[in-house]
This record gives structure tokens, C-alpha cells and sequence, in this order.
């Protein structure tokens, strides 16, 4: 036996661990915490749908696209002003909810950064002398920083987020899911850490537009909803206050989902001798 044999049989063995007891749910209903995304085409109504939420700041990095939305707006022109208006509206105790518009923009904006400090092109470029892991590397750290202030921040976020279709073979397999444009392994990233991922849509019914946030996963793509109130859920838009019919279907109080196709109706057959 050496000293430091000796030592460690003096010492008291640690405490043994201790697993948790079963509860129950630490959270029911609308959250008003947590990590949103609002995924879909252009023009599919992301901002409107954003801009509803009650108490909330919409920062808008895309010139021009809340022209014509009203609320508190505060627009964005780089990385460096972006950075300090997520801390401002973060302090800001009247701001409940926290709007960025959009993710495209702050990826075009960190990527940009990242190859700056390398002295690339883009982060997609190979150099002599970059290691190609590192680039990656560090600007998965910049969005992981990001997304970890924004989820501890106690405000509700949501990035609004252009989306990609799914891309499916001729055999009809889904090679590439349908989800949120960044690039990488940083989009399977951000959609796993956030709490629902509603794809934000337009449709012709009749004569006019309507408009749809769906939380109905499958195996097209990433959308979906770990609040089980809102799990599998399509819901209608209004035309104003479109936040409160999420708030309503979270509550089971949702308004008609998508109309369904009516059946077509068959002329009847006429029988012989014109009966």
C-alpha cells in the first residue's frame, strides 16, 4: 500500500446517488417561455402570424419585409446592431415575446463572419492552411450560443425561417426532408432544439385565400410540436389576431382546422326509356 492508497482509505466514500421520484407534468398548455419556429414559403404569412403575439418585438432583418405590418418593429441592419437588440429586448421586462425575422438573414450574417475571420470567400470554400472542421466548428458555436441565451432568456422566441421543399426519389423515398434553409447539420440542430415548428401556408379556398400553421409532423419534414396541446394540429387563420387562434387551439378550442374536400356528386344514371 503507498501513501496515496493510504490517503484514498481514509477518505469517506461518496454519497450514492439518488434517482428522482416520478411526478407529473412541469408544464401544461400555451407556453410562454421557449423556442418557436414559424417555417414556410415566401408570402406564406410568417410575419403577420408573428407579429400577433401579444407584448412582443418583431426584429426585422429582411429590408422592407414588415412595411406593412403594424406593432413594435425594430429593423436591423447588420450583426453587430442584432446582437445588441436581443440583449435590449431580453432586459426589456414589457416584451414577452421576441421576434426574428429572419433565421435566413442571421445565418447569411454569422457564415459571413465566420469566413471573414478566415479569410474565405464562404464557409463553403477550401483553403490551404483552414482547416474545414474548425470553420464548421465555430460557427455551429455561434448558433449554439444564440440559441441557448434565447431558450434561458424567459421570453417566448420565435425565428421566422424561409423552408426548403422535401426532396424525394423516383422511388418516392424522402431523400432530403423538408425543413428550415440552413446550412449543414445546423438546421437538424435548431429544429431539435426548438419546442414546436409550425409550417406556415396559403391555400385557394373558393374565391379567396386562406391561410394555415400546421403541427403535424410526418415523414416529409420536421414540423411538429412537443406541447401536446398543439400536436398534429392544422389551424385556420384569421384575418387579425391570428396568434389568439393558436392560444385557442392550445386551450381545445381551436377553430375549424383546413375544410375538407367536399365529395363530388355523380349525376345519375338515366335508364332506358328516359325513366
Amino acid at each position: 500500500m503507498n501513501a496515496e492508497t493510504a490517503a484514498q482509505g481514509n477518505q469517506s466514500p461518496p454519497p450514492k446517488f439518488k434517482l428522482a421520484p416520478p411526478r407529473g407534468k412541469l408544464k401544461t398548455g400555451m407556453p410562454t417561455d421557449g423556442l418557436w419556429i414559424l417555417a414556410g414559403l415566401p408570402k406564406a404569412g410568417k410575419t403577420s402570424l408573428s407579429a400577433s403575439i401579444p407584448n412582443s418585438i418583431l426584429l426585422e432583418l429582411e429590408r422592407g419585409g414588415a412595411d406593412r405590418i403594424d406593432g413594435w418593429v425594430q429593423e436591423i441592419p447588420d450583426i453587430a446592431t442584432f446582437r445588441q437588440a436581443v440583449v435590449a429586448a431580453v432586459e426589456e421586462p414589457s416584451i414577452k415575446a421576441l421576434v426574428i425575422d429572419s433565421l435566413d438573414v442571421v445565418s447569411d450574417w454569422l457564415e459571413a463572419e465566420v469566413a471573414e475571420k478566415y479569410e474565405l470567400e464562404s464557409i463553403s470554400e477550401r483553403k490551404e492552411g483552414v482547416n474545414g472542421f474548425a470553420v464548421w466548428k465555430e460557427l455551429r458555436g455561434k448558433f449554439e450560443k444564440l440559441i441557448g441565451y434565447l431558450k434561458t432568456s424567459g421570453k417566448l422566441a420565435v425565428l421566422v425561417a424561409h423552408s426548403k421543399e422535401p426532396r424525394i426519389d423516383a422511388d418516392g423515398k424522402v431523400v432530403v426532408p423538408a425543413g428550415i434553409q440552413v446550412p449543414g447539420k445546423l438546421g437538424s440542430y435548431i429544429a431539435a432544439e426548438a419546442d414546436a415548428i409550425g409550417h406556415c401556408y396559403k391555400k385557394q379556398v373558393g374565391n379567396t385565400t386562406q391561410y394555415f400553421v400546421s403541427f403535424q409532423g410526418g415523414p416529409l419534414g420536421t414540423y411538429g410540436s412537443r406541447i401536446p396541446e398543439l400536436e398534429d394540429k392544422t389551424i385556420t387563420l384569421p384575418k387579425t389576431n391570428q396568434w389568439a387562434a393558436i392560444q385557442a387551439a392550445a386551450e381545445a378550442k381551436a377553430p375549424p382546422a383546413e375544410p375538407a374536400k367536399a365529395p363530388e356528386k355523380k349525376p345519375a344514371a338515366k335508364t332506358k326509356g328516359g325513366k
